[in-house]
């Protein structure tokens, strides 16, 4: 054993939309993560993040390994967010998977809400590889994750598709848990509320059970998301149209996904919304809360160089926009709409949304 088995499971969870390239930080927070005989057992038992699950006397099976000692494993790996695990509706049986780095072992890591010193140096080697391994994010031209935008602040003349609304999401899950948000805790660069990540069902119960995860009402989810959306944070779900598995609600200071686009300047990182704001001209103020409040500097006061000086306005930078509605939940002089500017529809499935991500990947 020694590197080559550390070398080993990151190929296996490199076979993910989201690599994790092969460094020297990668492999750090490996061998901080797994034993050599855990990282080992993994190999032996898996081929690829989420692809092939298995039961602990499948792989005591296929491993030779005693179901005792797959047991003891597979617990300890469960409990400490290295290896996700979930009970069957088909068969009742309890069955383990391989994580990817993200989402998967990095939010794991982290979500749970309790900071050690082992956290603390996981955190500072995960930001120190974050200008390089953040390119993976965006490394598609269908991202894996996309802006899902606040509904209340949607033109009454805009339709609004059922994968637009991020309370279907909360209506349709059978078990809500939230979590304090990964990407706050590792980067700890500002105040946002951090109990904001939701997880639904199957992953619900998986953190719930091991990472702290808080079991919440349909009632208590929709209220922490209008708390988000009242601190500036941006809604962010799988790029699918089936009910993700996560919520993220997400910041530009400490987010994986919007520092993509704010300081890796990639704008493959997140999908925008089909959504743009549309501001009423007669209402606005020229207050500046919207420029203030947008994640993405996409807002900037236009000030007049008429003759007349009529062309004072607040402008909104299109090309930056990613069409969240922060400026418009945020505006006091309601005079800001969320309209529909693209008719872009996600993959229907996860299945599907991996396989594009694949096919139209630029490196």
């Amino acid at each position: 054993m020694g590197e080559d088995v550390y070398e080993l499971l990151r190929q296996k969870i490199n076979r993910w939309p989201v690599k994790a390239p092969k460094s020297k930080d990668m492999l750090k927070i490996l061998k901080m993560i797994y034993t050599p005989e855990e990282a080992e057992l993994l190999c032996s038992a898996f081929n690829a993040p989420y692809v092939d699950a298995k039961t602990i006397e499948q792989v005591a099976g296929e491993t030779g390994k005693s179901v005792d000692y797959v047991k003891s494993v597979f617990g300890k790996l469960a409990r400490n967010g290295a290896l996700f695990e979930f009970t069957s509706s088909r068969d009742g049986k309890t069955y383990y998977s391989m994580l990817p780095y993200v989402p998967g072992i990095f939010e794991l890591q982290m979500n749970d809400g309790v900071i050690t010193d082992k956290k603390r140096e996981y955190a500072r080697i995960h930001e120190a590889m974050y200008p390089h391994w953040g390119m993976e994010l965006g490394a598609s031209n269908y991202p894996l994750m996309r802006v899902i935008p606040v509904e209340e602040k949607i033109s009454i003349q805009a339709e609004i598709l059922p994968f637009e609304k991020v309370s279907k999401y909360i209506e349709e899950a059978r078990s809500i848990a939230v979590n304090p948000c990964a990407c706050r805790l590792s980067a700890n660069n500002c105040d946002k509320p951090l109990e904001v990540c939701f997880s639904f069902d199957r992953f619900a119960e998986y953190l719930i059970k091991y990472r702290n995860g808080r079991r919440v009402t349909k009632e208590e989810a929709l209220e922490i998301l209008k708390k988000a959306e009242d601190a500036g944070l941006v809604h962010t779900v799988s790029n699918q149209q089936e009910r993700p598995n996560f919520i993220c609600n997400c910041c530009n200071d400490c987010c994986i996904l919007l520092r993509g686009i704010t300081q890796l300047h990639n704008p493959r990182s997140v999908a925008k919304s089909n959504f743009m704001p549309e501001i009423n001209q007669e209402k606005c103020r020229l207050c500046e809360t919207c420029v203030k409040w947008c994640p993405l500097q996409a807002i900037y006061h236009h000030y007049p160089h008429s003759e007349n000086l009529s062309d004072e306005r607040i402008m909104i930078l299109e090309e930056r926009c990613i069409g969240c509605g922060i400026c418009a939940h945020k505006c006091p002089h309601d005079a800001i709409k969320l309209v529909r500017v693209r008719e872009e529809i996600p993959e229907k499935t996860g299945r599907e949304a991996i396989m594009r991500i694949e096919t139209e990947r630029v490196h």
